[in-house]
């Protein structure tokens, strides 16, 4: 496993082709696709993956390991471009796949340093919304998502709320405390549940967490 310092580049300095790679990567490896004749990539999706293979070689020095990952990451493009129906995949899934995907790398996540895939929450300050990442890769987006200015959230919200909030601070070192949840809140406000609203819908801090794996 290669350990990366915090001279790293900064993840919110990953490149958007290397964020759109990973996730049509990992939505394909949600879905469980397989091609059996992988088509070629157009020159989009070729420089999504030349900005993987960038985000790759930073943070792993074996060269067979660099190129597998990269065939699969090419692999899962070709699979989601050629599929009939646009794919689906929530912030959810993306962490649950993210963490699988990294410890299949052989990568740690270290405080400070740029990691591919980055999380979720990577992705939705790179783009505004998860709905916009999930927009610029061509996948899918949720038509179910609450209206500004709604002031109900689903289920589906809450445990997205949580899981980003859960993966951003084990990327960044610190503990997932109900006051960082609070702190985040607040920096997304009207767009996730409030920190009083995610203790009263779990019951407690800890059951949220516990939502999350």
């Amino acid at each position: 496993m290669k350990s990366m310092n915090d001279s790293a580049t900064d993840r919110s300095h990953t490149a958007a082709p290397a964020l759109i790679g990973a996730l049509l990567h990992l939505a394909a490896t949600e879905a469980g696709m397989r091609s059996t004749s992988p088509s070629a990539l157009g020159p989009k999706d070729r420089e999504i993956l030349a900005e993987v293979e960038v985000a790759l070689r930073n943070q792993m020095s074996d060269e067979a390991g660099v190129k597998k990952a990269l065939a699969e990451v090419s692999d899962s493009i070709s699979r989601v471009r050629s599929h009939a129906d646009p794919v689906s995949l929530t912030a959810a899934k993306y962490e649950k796949q993210r963490t699988a995907v990294l410890a299949h790398l052989g990568v740690a996540s270290i405080k400070g340093a740029s990691v591919w895939p980055p999380t979720s929450q990577t992705a939705v300050q790179r783009f505004g919304s998860w709905n916009d990442a999930l927009k610029a890769a061509g996948l899918a987006t949720s038509s179910g998502g609450r209206a500004r200015g709604q002031l109900r959230f689903d289920e589906a919200a809450y445990d997205k709320a949580i899981a980003t909030l859960v993966a951003d601070c084990e990327d960044r070192g610190v503990g997932a405390t109900y006051k960082a949840y609070g702190e985040y809140a607040a920096e997304h406000k009207g767009e996730v549940p409030s920190a009083a609203a995610v203790r009263k819908f779990y019951g407690s801090w800890n059951a949220a967490l516990a939502s999350a794996g």
